[in-house]
């Protein structure tokens, strides 16, 4: 008998349980990536989701400052909440930026040049400018647009 013999069953007994170790970290790791990938992905979400909400507040301050400064403003389009504005476009909307104050003296009928000294937000990354609507029926509602692949629909409106 070969006095080696046993020493060679105890290797590959051993070399087994070293594979199997390797396979359980390999399992681990790749779980934590994905697990770690998520958060990443959740955490770029809850960004934009923030983003868009702090906008959505510098928006709506902005309308709000525009009918309460300049209350006798009159947008022509129809009877209702005239000191607000009311893009002349169909529809009544139009994108935040071409918005007007009807009260506010000319050179400073834009919402970017409020005298609330805040800067009018850009549209976050990946989607389309913030869509300003006054309608008699519907009211005042801003609205964003994602940009997204393949034509499908996602809008989200909000009621001011």
């Amino acid at each position: 008998m070969n006095r080696w013999q046993p020493y060679k069953q105890q290797a590959g007994f051993i070399a087994s349980y070293i594979l199997y170790g390797i396979g359980l970290l390999a399992i681990v790791g790749a779980a934590y990536g994905r697990l770690n990938m998520s958060s990443e992905q959740g955490r770029a979400v809850q960004e934009t989701v923030d983003d868009v909400a702090n906008q959505l507040e510098v928006i709506r301050g902005k309308i709000l400052l525009c009918g309460a400064v300049y209350p006798d403003g009159d947008h022509g389009q129809f009877g209702a909440r005239r000191a607000y504005p009311a893009p002349s476009t169909v529809g009544n909307q139009g994108p935040v930026s071409n918005v007007e104050c009807p009260g506010a003296p000319l050179g400073e009928r834009l919402l970017a040049n409020m005298p609330d000294g805040a800067p009018l937000p850009e549209s976050p990354p990946d989607f389309d400018p913030w869509v300003y609507e006054h309608t008699e029926l519907n009211g005042i509602r801003l609205r964003l647009n994602p940009r997204v692949a393949d034509g499908a629909s996602s809008t989200r409106t909000r009621l001011l």
